[in-house]
Order: C-alpha cells, then structure tokens, then sequence
C-alpha cells in the first residue's frame, strides 16, 4: 500500500445507462384509486354542513392512514394509492397503486375484492370522527351516502399491466410512473441477490433486502444489506459497538439535451450508497417535533389470503409533544383492528427494546415473528450504562468501499445497466499564490506569517468595501461575562488586531450588559401543551410580542442612544441567547424570533450566540489564573462573529473583478461584470407556510445588492436583512389578524415568481451579467405549484430546444419569446441553470471503471469536470475540496478503509466519511461572443470559483457565494415567524 496518494483528474459517476430492452420480462401493475370523485364529494358536503361560515376550512381525506395499513398488511405492493397528477377539468388529484415483478421475485397483489374491503373499513373508521356532530341528521345523511356509494365496487376496476419497455422509451409516459417503477423494479431484480466484497482483512458477504417508503421521492424501493455489528476502539480507548447496514437507492434522473431515438429524455440510473444505522440500546431522546422512522418486515401474513414476502415496509411512531406520545401515526393500530389484522407491535416497546424486536445479528431461528428496525437519525441518544449516548457507527463510506460496492451490485446487473464513461477535467482551480485574495478565507488572511500588516489591511478593507464607506457600530451584548470576554477578543482577531491596537476608526464596540433576566427567559407556556393547539398557539404569539416587545425597549435605552445617527452606521448586535436545547423546554419556547423581530424593528442586524463556559480548571492553584476555553468553543465564536462581521454585510477580501480574470473571462468585460442570483425557499405549512424569493447582485467591485420582489431598485446587502425581516414581522402580525395584505408578499404565486425573473432580466441588467437561478422549484417540478407555471424552460425537456431564447409567453406583462439580438437584453451574457443534490450523481475518484483496483482519494482543492453525453448544451460539473472538518479521513490508511475494517488501530467504524457533493451547471441563452467551447467553459468557472465565503473555513459552500448570501438572508429571518429555531 502507498504512504501517499495523489488525486488524478479522474471523476467516475455512479449514473448508468439502461439497456432498452433488460426490462421485456417483467412486470409492472398499477391500480387507479376509483373512489377520487366519492371522497371529494363527501369532502365537500361535510365542510358544508359542519363549517357553513368557513368554506377554506380544510378536511383533509386520511389517504396516507390508508396507505399505510395497506402496505403493513400487503407488503408484495411497491406504494399504495399515492398522488399521480391532478386532473384539471374535473378539478380532483389521480392516485394510484403500484406493484412491479421480476422471473426471480413474481408479481404478487391483492385482488381489488381484497383492497375494497379494506377501503370500505377504513372509510368507515373516517366518518366515524364527524358523527354526532354539527346538525347529526345532516351529518349522517352525508356520511351514510357516502359510505353507500363507497360499498359499490366498479365493475371494471383491475389492475392494469404496463409494459415496462415503454418507461424505459419515454420515461414521462404514464404521467412519469418510470421515476418510481424503473428504480423499483431494479431493487426488486437486486432483492435476495448477494455479493462479496473484500475489505483486504475479510470477505463480507451482503444480501439485500427491498425496502418500501424511499426509493426516488418519497415513494419506491430501495435495498438494504443484512444488518452487520461493528465493535472497535475509539480515540479515548473505550470499547464501541453498533449495527449498520448498506442502503442503495436507484434514482431515476435526465439530462438536459440528452435524448434517445424516439427524441423522448434518456434516463440515467443513479446509484446512491448511503450508511444506514440501527439502534440496539434503548432510545432516549428523539428529535422533537421529528417522527420516529421503523422499518418493520412480516414473516407471516397480517391478513389471511395476503401473500406476504420478506420486503421491509416503513411505518412511523409520532414524536409530537401530545399527550400520548410514541403512537403509531395516524391511528393506525385502530384501522388495522378493524381490518381485522394482526396487531403490530407497541411503540413504547420497539423504543425500549430495539435488539430484541429486530433480527440485528441476522438469526436463522427468528421464526415467523415481525422484524422491527428502529433507524437511527443524528440527534437521536440512547442510554448506555445509566448515561446517554448517541450512535457508536459514524456515517458514510471511503471511496474505495463505495467503489467496490458498486462494482459488485453492477454484476448482477449486467445487461441492465450500462456504466457512464469517466468525465473530462476543466482546467485547474487557482491554487498557490495565484488564487485571488476573493477566493480566500478568515483562516488564511489570519494566518502568522511577516508582513501581516499587510493582511490586516485587506481584512478592513474588505469590511470597510462592503460597507460602501460607511462606519459599522457593533454591539456586543451579554449576560456572562466569559461571553463578553470571549467575543470581544474573537472581534478583535477578525481585524487581526495585536494588543496594543484599536479597532479600526471606522468600527465602533460597544458592550452592553443584560442586566434584567427576563430578557432571557424562555416563552411561558402557562401550563398549556402544544396538544391544546390553537390555545397553545396563542399563547406562544403572546409570548413573542411580548419578548419583542420587552427587547425594543431594552435596545432603544442600551443601544440606540450609542448610535452617531450623523454618520448612519450599519449596526450589528452580537447577542448571547440562552441555551437553545434544554431539558423539558419546547422548540416553541425559544426565544430567538422575538429577539430578531426586535432588532430588524429597530433596524439592527443580529446575530445570536450561545453562552460560553470556560474549561473546569484541574487543580486548586489554578483559580488565579485567565478562564480558558476549548477549542470548539473559540470555533463556536468565532463562527458567530465571522458571520455578522463577513457574511451579514456581503464581504470578499478581494474584488470579485480579479476572479473573473482567473476565470478567463476577456478583463475589459470581467472589471464590469455583475453575477445576478435568483434565491428561491419554500416551507412546509407546519414551517411557516412560505415561498418567498429575492434577487442577489455580486459586482466586479465587490459591491452586494438586493432586489426584493415587491421592490423597484436594488438596496445594499447589509439593508437588505432588515428589509425582509420587516416583511416577515409584517406577515406574521397579519396571519394573528387574519389578513392577507402582506402574508401574500411571502407566499408569493408561480405567476409572481416568474414575473419577478422576467422583470430583473428585461429591466435591471445594466452592465454585462451572469444570471444564476436554481432548477429544482423554479421549473415548476409537478406538484410545485397550482395556480401557473414558473419556468418550464428550466426543464430538461425544453432547454436544448430553447436554448436561445427566453421563454416568457405564459408571463403576465411580458408574453413572448425574448430573442437573443433584443436590446433588452444585450448585457446579459448567459443564463446558468444549476441542479445540486439528489439531482447530480455520485462519484469516485481515480478510477476509470468501477471494477479498477486504484486507490481513491477526496480532492484537495475545488475541482471542475465536464462531459459530453449532450454534447449540443454543455454540463459543467463543480466538486468542492475536501471540507477541513474531514481532514482524518484523507490519513493514511484511512482513505482505504471499510466500515469493518481497520489498519494501524484505526477503525472504518470510527470515521465519518463525507464526500463534497456534485453541483450541475448549463449556461443557456448564451451571448454570440462566448458560444465557443472555451467561453462557454469560462461563463460556468465563474459561479464554480465562486463557491466560497471568507467566513466558511471548513471547505467549499454548496452554491456560488451570491446565492448564498440571498439563501442566508431569508433563513436568517424564518424565525420571526417561529420557525428554524435552531442558532
């Protein structure tokens, strides 16, 4: 084995192509819910009769509770009668069921007699909940029609067979069923196969086992291995076990331009290996407000008549702060008593129990009993000799397991799958002297070195530049005064200051003392549980204003007197916040919202920090001396200070201008160019209920504005936090209310966001411009919004087709196709599309075919690729370096190891393996001048160079710094409307 191993510009996807014609002999099955239009019109009659007065008052048809009793008596069923489009003229959402086959594993479903019944029970159990309601006549008129129209069986209703050939030919036929019947199908070909890996120590031998509940979305199969124990030693010398299994998902993904001969997109395969952990110590601790995830397998049928297989189903125990917590969600265990199957096992004793209830070491004698699998998700503790712990397996897998993995699943797969080629490298990323100070962090600038007067300059310029010349007035404001000590020191160290020197005259520090401990205190619930709902709720907005409230005075007596309103400084407030994560107090209790919302009112931009505690001195004689603190807590700090003092005003220690040199685009063009980024992030209704976008403009200059969607004019970045906080504090006073003025400005439509691109693109380029905009949300995936469309340019089936235009005919105001030679448009250089994620494939380095004996290696230094499968659009690939936080794994012999193996006392088990991500770009819409190979190159090296920040020592950030800085603006201020609780 080599001591040294060198990364090559070798980068191997884990996507494969299909061979067209592997899946001929199998099967796929699908099953139409036919009871769409019954359930809606009983929706819509109750809602009449119990909530005449409130016709938005939502009853929502229980068709997950049925899905899940479904798959825990059916387990043969790929998903249950899951969403499959919306039916626009009769104004009612398709589902379905799927069931796919292999020679090997046959196609096995209940009759639609068998599934009837079940339906009929469980609609049943759901009306059961309005009876004896409102006017009861009425009531169970409209439930007794109901459940009338639901005993009538369809006459026609079977399953319906698809040739499965015909996904592969246009993955979109079906309303897309290929997306989750291609990557089911193949974990059902993988189901009961094994294969052996060598870890160079050790054969392993793993089989796989299909999986329901993932897979592509949220529905789908996927495989995971037979469960395996780990034991190892860790660094503190203290003997550790855990169980782990392979998990491998098959996603089924297109490309842009990248078609078959039939002229419909030509999927690849993605394959995705992660690490899967199972708990065998009793669980604790959950993630409040998380439900608890189980993969439960039936060795017997739960009903008579079923076929049941080995297929693990997922089922969830809620973890809500009700009343009754660790219950099976939805009532389950009540519908499946009706059905009249057997029962499954109590929560309480899976939690407490989990080594017992789940086959961990693989037993040949588990008999016909269920399988119960609790899956460990970080944050989860479990008890351990009387102490809490988390899990003992660390997440991931070196390259070279993942290699090998991949290898081995491929050759049961041969003739299915066809590996994609090696992809081309770009030219190298600056690195050495040559990198521009632009592309440099806080860790270099502050790093000891002579002359670092000179570095001390470029830090305050950088501050001052972002600024645009004005003074900044920090606060820093404390309630411990090893906080206080801690922080000021960290400030002065942003500015490498020696001992002897003042902040610049520009800066000004001003420390102010929490004096009154109520400014700290978590909300009061009053005694109320979140199971008292809207009380509770009422409560907690109580509690926020009345924070917010108590903070504004406190600011506008400590602070705002400091302030030299003549030189309108920006001001930023460090401020120690109380414990986020405290024994017995509610995520809701927090108080960080109300301390934001406070600060944005009184236009201070804030930054939260939690309280520092020095290390236990070791011996008496030690009292005299300075605190001392750990190294994780001066990280701590200065995390938090860097982010208010470098991201919060939009600073680079250089000019933007010198890495668009870097990048090789023309210097009389890049000393001008703007980087225009389109930010984009939507919650959940339970998160906050948002959709809110902005528009982020990086200049040559290092200037950064903001373009909010209801604004005519940019605004300076460092203006733009408290614009857009006010405009969530707004929202939030209007949902307490019930008004609609201003909650529409943050749940914006799939017309408004369009319009706002249209309009940013037409009317606010004045100088020569890159546009960067994301692809997932903003091309109007199904299902992304119903009241229009976003994009749909951005979607791989259109882009090579309009690769030259804009596409805005369906845009209200605008209602063409832009040409490239419009006026309009003449400084916009091109558009770049970006996909990250599950979007973009899998890799390993240094090989040039999965089966190649080669050692890998993580790279050290943000790298770039390219590949020509579409060779008319060009894919540009950017792969961060290797993050600072995962150094020990590129230390020989770790990157070499396996979960299960180890070398000079060191364990695989014991080592967290994170590999940086792929992020897509694909320039469109490109300007006569760079529509040349190379230009083409140089437009996509600026947004991959700038995937940095100066405040992020730890690697590469995931998006270029622009569309970070917009994405960090919105989820800064999500906590005024009391979500993303955590600093």
């Amino acid at each position: 084995m080599t001591s040294k191993i060198t990364p090559a510009n070798i980068l191997l996807p884990a996507r494969m192509s299909l061979v067209t014609d592997a899946f001929a002999n199998l099967e796929i099955a699908v099953l139409p819910f036919p009871f769409v239009q019954v359930v809606a019109d009983f929706w819509r009659d109750i809602k009449q009769v119990l909530y005449p007065s409130n016709n938005k008052r939502e009853v929502q048809p229980p068709y997950r509770q049925l899905n899940n009793a479904l798959l825990a008596c059916a387990s043969t069923l790929t998903y249950g009668f899951e969403s499959l489009d919306f039916d626009q003229e009769r104004n009612l959402v398709l589902y379905q069921a799927l069931a796919v086959g292999t020679l090997e594993n046959p196609l096995k479903t209940p009759t639609p007699k068998q599934i009837h019944e079940l339906i009929r029970i469980w609609a049943q159990e759901w009306t059961k909940q309005y009876r004896g309601k409102g006017k009861k006549d009425q009531v169970n008129s409209v439930c007794d029609r109901f459940l009338e129209r639901i005993a009538v069986i369809p006459p026609d209703w079977e399953w319906q067979r698809i040739k499965p050939e015909t996904l592969v030919r246009d993955i979109n036929a079906q309303r897309g069923l290929g997306f989750q019947a291609i990557p089911s199908l193949l974990a059902t070909m993988l189901h009961g196969k094994k294969c052996i890996i060598d870890s160079g120590q050790q054969e392993q031998e793993i089989q796989w086992r299909k999986v329901q509940g993932g897979g592509s979305g949220k529905v789908g199969l996927y495989v995971v291995s037979k469960p395996f124990k780990a034991n190892y030693t860790d660094n503190n010398g203290k003997e550790r076990e855990g169980y782990f299994a392979y998990r491998l998902d098959f996603n089924v993904e297109t490309q842009a331009g990248r078609f078959n001969n039939n002229d419909n997109l030509e999927p690849w395969i993605f394959l995705h290996l992660s690490c899967q952990r199972y708990p065998h110590e009793p669980l604790l601790d959950g993630n409040y407000g998380r439900d608890i995830s189980v993969l439960m397998g039936m060795n017997k049928a739960r009903l008579s008549d079923y076929e049941v297989d080995s297929t693990l189903v997922r089922l969830v125990i809620e973890n809500n702060g009700k009343e009754k917590e660790n219950l099976w969600r939805l009532q389950l265990p009540e519908l499946l008593a009706s059905f009249k199957a057997r029962a499954l096992e109590q929560p309480e004793n899976i939690l407490n129990n989990p080594a017992t209830l789940g086959n961990l070491n693989n037993s040949t004698k588990w008999g016909d009993r269920d399988e119960y699998y609790l899956i460990h998700v970080e944050g989860y503790g479990y008890e351990h000799e009387k102490h809490k712990r988390g899990h003992s397996i660390k997440t991931g897998f070196s390259f070279l397991e993942r290699g090998d993995i991949i290898a081995r699943v491929l050759e049961p797969l041969n003739g299915v799958l066809i590996p994609d080629n090696p992809m081309q490298c770009d030219i190298p990323t600056p690195s050495g002297k040559k990198v521009p100070l632009a592309m440099r962090d806080y860790e270099f600038i502050s790093r000891p070195r002579k002359g670092w007067q000179l570095y001390q300059q470029i830090a305050t310029d950088a501050i001052y530049r972002a600024l645009q010349g004005k003074p900044m007035h920090i606060f820093l404001i404390y309630r411990k005064q090893d906080t206080c000590e801690t922080v000021y020191q960290q400030l002065r160290d942003v500015f490498l200051l020696n001992e002897n020197q003042d902040f610049p005259a520009h800066i000004t520090v001003s420390k102010i003392l929490i004096d009154n401990a109520k400014l700290l205190e978590k909300f009061n619930t009053d005694g109320l549980k979140p199971k008292d709902g809207s009380k509770f709720d009422r409560r907690m907005r109580d509690e926020h204003q009345a924070k917010r409230d108590l903070w504004r005075t406190f600011l506008q007596q400590s602070a705002i007197p400091l302030i030299n309103f003549e030189t309108a400084p920006h001001c930023l407030a460090i401020i120690e916040i109380g414990r986020i994560k405290t024994k017995g107090v509610l995520p809701q209790q927090n108080i960080k919202g109300g301390i934001r919302e406070a600060c944005v009112r009184e236009g201070i931009s804030s930054q939260m920090i939690q309280p520092v505690q020095p290390k236990p001195s070791e011996k008496e004689d030690d009292e005299d001396k300075s605190p001392a603190y750990s190294k994780q807590t001066i990280g701590r700090v200065m995390n938090a200070v860097l982010d208010g003092t470098l991201r919060q005003i939009g600073a680079l220690y250089g000019l933007p201008s010198q890495v668009y040199e870097q990048a090789k685009i023309p210097k009389e063009i890049a000393q001008d160019l703007d980087v225009i980024a389109f930010c984009r992030r939507k919650t959940s209704q339970n998160q906050g209920d948002i959709h809110y976008a902005l528009a982020v403009r990086l200049r040559a200059t290092g200037a950064v504005d903001v373009l909010l969607p209801d604004a005519n004019d940019w605004i300076p970045y460092t203006q733009a936090g408290i614009a857009a906080g006010k405009i969530f504090a707004e929202a939030r006073r209007d949902r307490q209310e019930n008004k609609k003025r201003l909650q529409s400005k943050i749940k914006l439509s799939g017309t408004e966001l369009v319009q706002f691109v249209a309009r940013v693109l037409t009317k606010h380029l004045d100088r020569p411009t890159i546009v960067l905009i994301e692809s997932e949300g903003w091309r109007n995936g199904r299902g992304e919004d119903n009241d229009g469309k976003i994009w749909p340019q951005l979607q791989n089936e259109n882009l090579l087709a309009k690769r030259n235009v804009l596409d805005f005919c369906h845009v209200p105001g605008n209602t063409c196709e832009y040409k490239r030679d419009n006026k309009q448009l003449q400084n916009l250089l091109a558009v770049i599309r970006i996909r990250t994620g599950k979007e973009t494939p899998q890799y390993i380095t240094n090989r040039e075919a999965w089966n190649e004996d080669y050692p890998a290696r993580d790279f050290q230094h943000l790298s770039s690729f390219y590949d020509k499968s579409a060779p008319e659009l060009l894919h540009y690939f950017s792969i961060g370096r290797l993050p600072k936080t995962q150094k020990a794994q590129d230390e020989m012999p770790i990157p070499e190891l396996y979960k299960l193996g180890f070398q000079e006392d060191k364990y695989g088990a014991n080592i967290s393996f994170k590999h940086q991500q792929m992020v897509e770009m694909v320039p469109f819409f490109v300007h006569p001048d760079f529509q040349t190979e190379e230009a083409l190159k140089a437009l996509c090296r600026v947004p991959d160079y700038l995937r940095c920040s100066p405040a992020w020592s730890m690697g590469n950030i995931i998006l270029p710094y622009p569309m970070h800085l917009g994405q960090e603006i919105i989820e800064d201020h999500l906590c005024i409307l009391g979500v993303n609780l955590q600093i």
